[in-house]
Order: C-alpha cells, then sequence, then structure tokens
C-alpha cells in the first residue's frame, strides 16, 4: 500500500498513541514517533513530516514551544494537537497558541481525513515535501 506521507507522532499516553496510529493508518500515513519535546526538535531538524500530531505538552516543553526551538520557518507542517479528554478551555488555549487544530480522543477516521484534508489544502505541498533527502517523498 502506497502511503499518503508521514505523521510525526509525539502522544506520550499508550492506548491514546495506539488509537491515533490506527486512524493515521486508515488514512494513508505512516507515522514517526517521538515521546519528548527534544526527539521532536531532534526528527524536525532532519525530517519535514507532512502533519504533526502531539500533546498539549511533554515533560519537557510545550508543543507551541517546538517552532520557536528549531527555528522559524523549518516546521511547515500543520501542527494537531492531541487529549485525553475534550475540554473546550484546552481547546481555545491551544488554538491560539497556534495549532492548526484540536482534536480529543477517542479519534475517528473520518474526523482526521476531515482535518488533514483541511490542513494539506491550507499547506501547499511543496511546503510539505522534505526539506533534504531524508527518505519522506511522497508516493503519488
Amino acid at each position: 500500500m502506497t502511503k499518503a506521507g508521514r505523521a510525526l507522532v509525539a502522544v506520550s499516553d499508550r492506548e491514546n498513541r495506539e488509537s491515533l496510529v490506527q486512524v493515521l493508518a486508515a488514512c494513508g500515513l505512516e507515522p514517526v514517533f517521538c515521546s519528548t519535546a527534544a526527539e521532536v526538535r531532534a526528527v524536525l531538524k532532519s525530517e519535514a513530516p507532512d502533519v504533526l500530531f502531539c500533546d498539549t505538552a511533554f515533560f519537557d516543553g510545550r508543543f507551541d514551544d517546538l517552532p520557536r526551538a528549531i527555528g522559524s520557518g523549518r516546521l511547515s507542517a500543520p501542527v494537531i494537537v492531541c487529549s485525553r479528554l475534550y475540554d473546550p478551555a484546552v481547546y481555545l488555549d491551544v488554538m491560539n497558541r497556534g495549532a492548526f487544530d484540536f482534536i480529543a480522543y477517542p479519534y475517528r477516521t473520518d474526523d482526521v481525513k476531515w482535518i488533514l484534508g483541511t490542513a494539506f489544502r491550507r499547506c501547499p505541498e511543496p511546503a510539505r515535501k522534505p526539506k533534504s533527502n531524508s527518505g519522506l517523498a511522497i508516493s503519488t
């Protein structure tokens, strides 16, 4: 099966992460896993995933610290913040801090497909392609 692209997944809760990975696979995305903000920054310095799904916060930083930590303009992928529970206050907070979208567990394939479709329409494909020859090219 040809994958539509790669998703950087930085979700610490195992059940939450496994559910998200199943949905991403149904959407044709190959996951790349990280568990800390430091790991996310390291991956983003060398690879350009098509989308980033992450927790609101890590033990070593918050999701909105990531673009600043790796330099302006390096993170062109939409950032979708994940949560174990839906909380309108958290939704408003992450959206105000620059997330593309927010999604709460349980993840539904149709919801994720809709979010991805919107994200990819707003982020032109050349900006989502790898910035280096990192093996992340999308098969068409």
